[in-house]
């Protein structure tokens, strides 16, 4: 009974970041205060889900120590063997991006909000192209929110956002020679209940 608890907890270790990672938008899908704070939350659990895959890893290789000369189904040896083939994938895959976090840092600077505008910067890299994306936040009594897009623009430089009445003023600079530039979008139906 004792062995069998430890290899249900061992396959839930393992199991419950993988479904994090691959199904569920990050930290269980929870959208709690803002974005930048999920993203924050996300980025933080990475070494925590590390740590629960390795745990599970050892508890799947000491289950199969203490009772390999024991006879076992065919099935439950497939299953043993892909569970933990699984676990060493997640382990590469979590250190390597606790450890970019680590010399990198996070993102969390491509997230801003001011009232209940928020933006994401989506910078792919070197060779694609920049891209902001403006979402109307509202969040309950509870301080969970809901984002509904309202516009995506490619690079601005640096910009400054407003909202002003039913207008998201955004005044920006792309680098060109046009100098500072200013954008006006209608926020006409974004409004929270």
């Amino acid at each position: 009974m004792l062995k069998r608890k430890k290899l249900i907890i061992a396959y839930l270790l393992i199991v419950l970041p993988l479904l994090d990672s691959l199904l569920i938008p990050p930290a269980f899908g929870l959208q709690w205060h803002n974005a930048k704070t999920m993203y924050l939350f996300s980025a933080y659990l990475i070494p925590i889900k590390l740590l629960f895959v390795t745990i599970g890893g050892f508890l799947l290789v000491k289950q199969d120590r203490q009772h390999h000369e024991q006879p076992r189904v065919w099935y439950r040896k497939l299953v043993e063997g892909l569970i933990f083939i699984v676990a060493g994938v997640q382990f590469i895959v979590l250190a390597i991006i606790s450890g970019l976090y680590l010399v990198v840092g996070t993102q969390a600077d491509d997230y801003q909000q001011q009232g209940n505008i928020s933006v994401y910067t989506s910078d792919i890299g070197a060779f694609g192209k920049v891209t902001h994306y403006f979402s109307y936040q509202c969040s309950d009594d509870n301080g969970f929110y809901t984002l509904t897009p309202i516009v995506t623009l490619d690079w601005l430089g640096h910009f400054t956002f407003s909202e002003k009445g039913t207008v998201l003023i955004i005044n920006h600079n792309a680098h060109t020679d046009k100098g500072g530039q200013v954008k006006q979008i209608d926020l006409t139906g974004f409004a929270c209940k």
